[in-house]
């Protein structure tokens, strides 16, 4: 028997196999820790290569005034975005693209040869220009002009369709969708909505896969806010405001109209004002607060509507009451005098509002007392929030009896309207508690708010009662009176008996009060006799004239007797015949 001896495997061989099978064992080790050890990792992985997720973004709220004229709204808009490396033919894109995006060729074109991955041709663009450029990117890709690179991106835009109408009560919400003053802001949380989603696979071009079912969440879109202004009305204000300003070369000025029964604001308009999609502007910083009520200030004699209101019904004083002013009073160590330094002597009630006499005004406010003064003086609502719906409203500043500021001379300025700090909404809802039969109502500027599912109006809210009805009327008719006594006052409405108050206030500055400028102002109701709204008219700095009865008068009566017309409010002696 013979055998074959077969020769030893080379060096080489024995190595390479060694090799081959350490790689083998080394593979193996590794599909076993990848798809037994970390299969729960790595699936999640594969997972969220192929699954996304989309943002469905909501539509925030519309703001509308009562009558339907839209304020604010949310708007698709659209930005452009380009891939320059994968435009091929540059020329004949800028050709195409330029009219429609309204840019020079040139800039178009530069853009298109830029060097960087990414660049934006356009932002913010409406839809009418996106269709159109979607509809020329289809012609050149039809005409083989590569546009790969091209990509027209959705957002949603916050605009405001009026401008600058209603700025001050409307307030803005800027590109990051943040809200600021106002309705935006104070009703931020229900205008916003509620943002969807939908999720699905998709391949790696982050396509939809066709035979998957995405599974989405729709948005819920924010409520529908209902306003309580007019138009109509509040357009009358912001025209007569303007008017005043610039004629009188003031620095500013309010107007608010109030329906004296419900509380609900027909109008308020502020001066200077800006348009709400030019937030951006520097120069419009500071115009966008509402100085209706958040810029408080001394209102000077309209406040003896109150101070003579506290007395009439604390008894102090009837509307038979007579007086003997001499002109000058000292209390706390100060004298005070009327304005002009005006010695009338013997008058009535109804000469006290009429001529404006601090020196009365004084009296009145002593003879009550500080605790009662005061009282009286908080429950018209001063010194706290009226709680209107708007953001940033201020509570005003009333020194009470115990405080560390005050002092006995205080009850004395307070009476006439200095030395206490109101706001313009505050001073009107005083005004309108009395045409009101002496109730205080909640203002408000909601008239309804419209959700998806359900309507939520507003209901007119009395706050409390301040004075007795019988006093309301009394002082109706002292106020009115004292108006009609003068047959050249300059809030007089034809055909239409008023009640109401000038005021001429000194402004405070540091050791004591500016020697130039004064705040002039007119508050007053109509018809006297049944009264439906009440107008406080409010002029900063005007240069014509320091006093309310010629700068803040006519404006009051311009602005009421478009009110009354808009309104359908018939004349006195229709009314009076029915």
């Amino acid at each position: 028997m013979s055998y074959t001896v077969l020769a030893r495997a080379p060096v080489r061989m024995r190595i390479m196999l060694v090799a081959l099978f350490a790689a083998g064992m080394f593979l193996a080790a590794r599909l076993f820790l990848i798809q037994i050890v970390e299969m729960d990792r790595y699936s999640q992985g594969i997972s969220e290569q192929v699954q996304f997720k989309a943002i469905l973004p909501a539509r925030r709220g519309d703001i509308v005034t009562a009558d339907g004229t839209l304020l604010a709204t949310d708007v698709f808009v659209y930005t452009i975005h380009v891939t320059p490396k994968d435009i091929r033919q540059p020329e004949r894109v800028a050709d195409a693209l330029a009219p429609i995006l309204g840019q020079p060729r040139h800039v178009v074109l530069a853009k298109l040869r830029s060097t960087d991955k990414n660049v934006i041709l356009a932002q913010d663009v409406p839809h009418t220009v996106a269709n159109r450029v979607q509809e020329a990117k289809e012609r050149l890709e039809k005409e083989r002009v590569a546009l790969g690179g091209l990509r027209l991106q959705a957002h949603l835009k916050r605009v405001y369709p009026a401008n600058a109408f209603a700025a001050h009560v409307v307030g803005y919400v800027n590109l990051e969708r943040n809200a600021a003053y106002g309705i935006e802001q104070k009703f931020d949380s229900i205008l916003r909505g509620t943002d969807g989603w939908m999720s699905g696979v998709s391949d790696a071009l982050r396509d939809l896969i066709p035979f998957d079912v995405p599974v989405f969440q729709p948005p819920i879109n924010g409520a529908r806010i209902v306003l309580t202004l007019s138009s109509g009305i509040q357009r009358i204000a912001e025209e007569e405001l303007a008017n005043a300003v610039r004629h009188t070369r003031a620095t500013g000025g309010t107007i608010i109209v109030l329906d004296v029964k419900s509380g609900a604001i027909l109008a308020m308009a502020s001066q200077p004002v800006a348009n709400l999609n030019a937030y951006a502007d520097p120069a419009n910083v500071d115009k966008y607060a509402n100085p209706a009520i958040s810029a408080q200030y001394e209102p000077g004699s309209v406040f003896k509507i109150v101070t003579v209101a506290c007395a009439l019904d604390a008894g102090i004083v009837n509307e038979r009451s007579v007086f003997e002013d001499t002109g000058s009073i000292s209390i706390g160590g100060r004298t005070f005098k009327n304005p002009n330094d005006l010695v009338p002597g013997r008058v009535t009630l109804t000469d006290v509002l009429r001529l404006s006499l601090n020196v009365e005004a004084v009296k009145l406010s002593v003879g009550l007392g500080a605790e009662r003064f005061y009282q009286c003086v908080r429950d018209f609502g001063f010194g706290s929030l009226t709680r209107i719906e708007l953001a940033n409203e201020v509570a005003g500043k009333v020194k009470f009896v115990g405080d560390s500021e005050w002092r006995e001379a205080d009850l004395a300025t307070n009476a006439f309207g200095q030395g206490i700090a109101v706001t313009p909404l505050q001073m009107i809802m005083a005004v309108g508690a009395v045409a009101n039969q002496g109730k205080l109502m909640r203002p408000y500027i909601v008239q309804e708010i419209q959700s998806s599912n359900a309507k939520s109006p507003t209901l007119p809210t009395a706050a409390r009662q301040v004075i007795r009805p019988d006093t309301a009327r009394t002082l109706t008719r002292l106020l009115a009176d004292a108006i009609s006594a003068e047959s050249s006052h300059r809030a007089t409405v034809p055909g239409y008996r008023i009640a109401g108050k000038t005021g001429t206030a000194e402004i405070p500055i540091l050791g004591g009060f500016d020697p130039t400028w004064t705040i002039a102002s007119f508050a007053g109701y109509l018809p006297a006799d049944d009264p439906r709204i009440a107008i406080l008219v409010k002029i900063d700095k005007p240069q014509t004239s320091r006093w309310g009865s010629e700068v803040a008068a006519p404006v009051f009566a311009s602005v009421a007797k478009q009110v009354v017309m808009v309104l359908g409010i018939p004349p006195d002696a229709i009314r009076n015949t029915q």
